[in-house]
């Protein structure tokens, strides 16, 4: 009798034998999916779709709304001939909303649907910044104008940027937070700081107008790109809670906690007197006016200082891994009252050299402490808490805004604008005390693994 011996693939490899004859042809086996690992934990971010698409609407939100304002002020300035407390003003105006509104936005923003939030909020301010062109070409254009539009884009930034933040936790892992973050605050701080020099470049060649055009359509095309995003249902609270007890709890949490208390003190302080408070109102009349630059040099010096922000972003991982994380937050802060410094100093012979030094060392700064401070909001905060605590947070931060700039622009016109900066450098360096005397947060190596409830001790 013949013996067949052969290995037999759905029994593990074993040895099994069979009568004389040929034998039967094995199955064809179907190659095995490979497991897809959950989101977030083991994937990329870059690699995540739904993440591609967030940074991309975040990225072309946040160049149309830094290109506007400062194509605003520039067009009071050059077109209306508005004076430094007239720009102060204007700029107060765009900042006003996340003092008025911002806290009950983050009540809502936790029963509402962020994504849907965000898209309205896009189409909103394409529309309210298409009405400048419109006024110009109608021949009534004016200040009262240009601040009700500053005022409408405001109130529609207040609701994209908060639940941006809130809707970051759901598009990647909790862990990979401070990754998305760092992208997310990258393509912030460079908007923040090149925003500006591609306005003032674009103004070389196109009347200020036509620029708030374009920008009009980018919001329209970050509204489109959001649309995109494929995100799980997360089912949201059914709550008959009044709107003041959410916001109560909100403030509660964030001010009870001595780690977002501390790094609220601090940024609310820098951004008293930053790009969008005192510093914001005066830039503009210090570059055109006190040293006679061109809105394209201007542009051209913004550009250059907005390689610190590339340093930034790709540093600011491995800094806080090595250094710690706290010791990175105070250090980051202190840099922009460095810039101020660096700032006040500049000669219209050297203008354009020393505002990208200033430029340069302010972005790294901004964007070092972004990432740190964001990610680490994040990852103490728990989930049903994100849109309250960042509402909480930017109402304190973002509420400085418009005082700041209505200071600013008051002690422009009455000091001028150097002794002005050197005021705002003072400032500034004051602002990283808050994290200095919290020891918890001072000598923080890493983020936490798990939200945390407030400490009151």
């Amino acid at each position: 009798m013949d013996v067949d011996l052969r290995v037999d693939p759905d029994l593990g490899g074993a040895i099994v034998g069979s009568d004389s004859g040929p034998a039967p042809a094995a199955p064809a086996r179907r190659p095995r999916p490979r497991p897809r690992p959950p989101v977030g934990v083991s994937v990329s971010v870059w690699r995540q779709r739904n993440f591609q698409v967030l940074w991309s609407a975040h990225t072309v939100s946040e160049f149309g709304t830094r290109i506007t304002f400062f194509v605003i002020p520039v067009l009071a300035l050059t077109t209306l001939s508005a004076s430094t407390g007239q720009l102060g003003l204007v700029s107060a105006m765009e900042s006003l909303p996340f003092l008025l509104v911002g806290l009950p936005a983050g009540a809502l923003l936790d029963r509402w649907d962020r994504r849907r939030v965000m898209v309205v909020a896009d189409v909103g301010r394409a529309v309210a910044i298409a009405l400048l062109p419109v006024a110009h070409l109608a021949g009534v254009l004016s200040v009262p104008l240009l601040c009700a539009v500053g005022f409408a884009i405001g109130l529609c930034t207040v609701f994209f940027d908060i639940a941006d933040q809130a809707f970051l936790p759901t598009v990647v892992a909790r862990q990979q937070t401070p990754d998305g973050n760092s992208r997310l605050e990258f393509s912030r701080s460079t908007a923040e700081l090149a925003g500006p020099s591609i306005g003032g470049l674009l103004l070389q060649s196109v009347a200020a107008p036509l620029v708030l055009v374009v920008n009009s359509v980018s919001y329209l095309v970050s509204a489109l790109l959001l649309c995109l995003i494929r995100t799980p249902r997360v089912p949201l609270p059914r709550t008959s809670t009044r709107m003041r007890t959410r916001i109560a709890e909100g403030l509660r949490f964030v001010f009870r906690h001595r780690t977002l208390r501390s790094l609220t003190l601090a940024t609310g302080i820098s951004n008293l007197v930053g790009l969008s408070g005192a510093l914001g109102a005066v830039l503009t009349a210090y570059a055109l006016r006190d040293l006679r630059l061109s809105p394209g040099e201007l542009g051209l010096a913004l550009s250059v200082g907005n390689c610190g922000a590339l340093l930034g972003a790709a540093l600011s991982g491995r800094v806080i891994r090595r250094v710690g994380l706290g010791p990175v937050l105070v250090a980051a802060k202190s840099m922009s009252g460095i810039a101020v410094l660096v700032l006040a100093t500049a000669a219209p012979a050297r203008a354009v050299p020393t505002l990208g030094v200033a430029t340069g060392i302010m972005a790294c700064g901004i964007t070092v402490y972004n990432i740190g401070q964001v990610s680490l909001r994040q990852a103490i905060t728990p989930t049903g808490l994100q849109g309250r605590m960042n509402a909480s947070v930017r109402f304190a931060i973002w509420g400085t805004r418009p005082l700041g700039a209505l200071a600013g622009g008051y002690l422009g016109s009455v000091l001028g604008t150097r002794p002005t900066l050197w005021t705002i450098a003072g400032i500034g360096l004051l602002s990283c005390l808050p994290l200095i005397a919290t020891e918890d947060l001072r000598t923080l190596r890493a983020f936490p693994s798990r939200p945390e409830l407030p400490d009151t001790s």
